[in-house]
Formats: C-alpha cells, structure tokens, sequence
C-alpha cells in the first residue's frame, strides 16, 4: 500500500486529520463495504481537516402522476372510509365532472389533490471538501504536490486486457481521527462528516496559484507557495436505515444480512 500524509511532522500539536483510502473496483458485494476498502486498500492518504465541508443529502422524487385517492383498493377503502365513498369518489364524481365540462364553454374544474410525490431512489449523499494547504519545509511542498496528484490519477479508471476494456476507478473509505485519544474513528466521523459509505471520487480541483492569481510564488524546490485542493465525492451505492438506525448501502445490507 502506497502511504502519503501532509504536513509531514505535527510537532506538539494535536492532531486532527481526515484519511482517504482506495481500493479497486468490484462486483462483489463484500467488496463494496466500507470494512472491506479499508481492508484493502491500495492508497493512504492523510490530511488535516479541511477548512470547509459540504455535506449535501437529497433523496430523489417523482412528481409525475401518481394517484392513492380514488382507487379501488385496500388502501383507497382505507382513506375513503366506507364502500360507499370510494365508489363515489371512483364513479359518481369523475362522471359529474365529464358532464360539467360538456356544459362548460369558458372554465374547466380540475382536481389535482389526488397525487403525490413517489420515490424514485435513495440519496447518494455528495461531500465537497476544500484544503488551503501552505508547506512548511521542503518535505511537506512534495508532500502536498504528490498527494495532490495522486487524487487527480486515482479518479481516472484503469486499463484492463485492452485499451477498449477499462475497470472503473477505485472505490474511497472516507473517516476522520486524532491523536488526542478522544473518541473513536467511528465517532469523530459520524460527528465530523456523516460516516460516508463506500463513495467514488468525482471531481479533482487543484490551484497552485492561489494567493495572486497574477504572479506565482513557488519555494526553491519549485514547489509553489500555496495550493488549493478541492475534492469532491458521492456515495457510490445508495443508503437507508438499517435495523439499529444506521445507515447501510446496499451491499452492507447483504453483507450484514446474508441470505440463506
């Protein structure tokens, strides 16, 4: 496994940073569990905790028809309260109102208050990340430009047999830690970004020109002075509530729930 880490001495300080690990793409549900890729990686990358963190939820709604009204079922019965209502609702009133847009010339009822919004899929949550990384000494200006292009390469997929064939890209465990040996991994990343599951990385931003965007200051490595990165990730699989109140992807849900 291939390990970066910026800065690259923390001294005295307390440490709070954020590690990303990679591992390769599978078809296999238990390997696309977040024990798994941490198991496995291929790729450690640590750094401090970003100086800003978007974390966007969005579950994913139909708006198109969807009627749960006037329906001849359980569930129509149900909400109409009687026999005699639902057959009002499914009969009596859709056949008044066919007769009163014969007779109407100018106007036309309409009821829209028999539909609603239908799921169409869980969320994949989105993390955006952001880090204004300034080197320190020479050891930390490499640090920053390898990591920041081992983000960039790790995003691309991966040629298999042939350059027609191609395996998708790695597969990230995000989490957060410290050495102050307050709370656990487990914890601080629930606390800190959500406890992500299993996510691919999507977007890879990279500004080494971020103090004067007229005039770049680099050390007498060649590194520069400063450098932005910017990171975006998505859950790969979508989520939803396991048995204890966590959230699970889908091949956790499997994993954690083998069948027979």
């Amino acid at each position: 496994m291939v390990e970066y880490s910026f800065p690259t001495s923390t001294g005295n300080e307390v440490f709070y940073g954020m590690q990303f690990l990679a591992a390769p793409y599978s078809v296999l549900a238990v390997e696309r569990t977040r024990a798994w890729v941490g198991d496995n990686s291929f790729l450690d990358i640590i750094l401090p905790l970003p100086n800003s963190h978007i974390n966007s939820t969005q579950q994913s709604y139909s708006e198109e028809a969807n009627p749960v009204g006037p329906m001849l079922s359980a569930a129509g019965l149900k909400n109409a309260g009687s026999m005699g209502k639902l057959l009002k609702k499914n009969f009596e009133e859709p056949f008044l109102t066919y007769l009163q847009n014969l007779s109407s010339t100018t106007t036309q009822i309409s009821f829209s208050n028999i539909t609603e919004m239908s799921l169409k899929s869980e969320a994949r949550r989105e993390f955006r990340f952001n880090w204004f990384l300034v080197p320190k000494n020479q050891d930390d200006a490499i640090a920053i430009a390898t990591i920041c292009e081992a983000f960039r390469v790790s995003s691309y997929p991966y040629y298999a047999d042939s350059a027609e064939r191609i395996t998708p890209p790695a597969l990230w465990n995000l989490s957060i830690f410290s050495d102050a040996g307050v709370g656990t991994v487990d914890e601080l990343s629930a606390a800190w970004i959500g406890a992500p599951l299993v996510t691919v990385l999507l977007t890879v931003d990279i500004n080494k020109v971020p103090i004067d965007s007229e005039r770049p200051t680099f050390t007498y490595t060649g590194q520069p002075v400063a450098t932005v990165l910017s990171l975006v990730f998505k859950e790969f699989e979508t989520g939803a509530i396991g048995s204890k109140g966590e959230i699970l992807s889908k091949s956790e849900q499997v994993s954690f729930n083998p069948g027979p």
